[in-house]
């Protein structure tokens, strides 16, 4: 779970968003998305878990997947794909990334494999 605050989080800040803005863009209250991002409710320490329909809420307004976010919240077990480690760490970047910028990422990707098939 404490990854899943890390991911928001850093996904808010990167948005250049507010708590209150966050929250009305994704359709919860402030309150509750400030609890998420802390990991637990301060006020009786009881850990926060997203439901499934919440991080689909997150995904959509944060353009994350949404199968990762079920795996940081621990709702499904991580694939055991043996990707190699230049593999991994593009994946970490581009997941901080907002969708316009990952297609541009895949069409440059593209664009080097016509050029190496030329």
């Amino acid at each position: 779970m404490d990854n899943f605050s890390n991911i928001i989080r850093e996904r808010r800040l990167a948005m250049k968003l507010s708590l209150r803005d966050a929250a009305q863009l994704i359709g919860i209250s402030h309150t509750y998305l400030n609890n998420l991002e802390k990991s637990s409710d301060p006020r009786t320490g009881i850990k926060n878990k997203p439901t499934p329909e919440t991080l689909r809420l997150i995904a959509a307004a944060y353009e994350l997947d949404y199968n990762y976010l079920l795996q940081s919240c621990g709702y499904i077990k991580e694939t055991s794909l043996e990707v190699p480690p230049h593999l991994t760490e593009l994946l970490a970047a581009c997941r901080k990334l907002p969708k316009s910028d990952v297609r541009c990422i895949t069409k440059f990707a593209q664009f080097l494999l016509e050029r190496q098939s030329s």
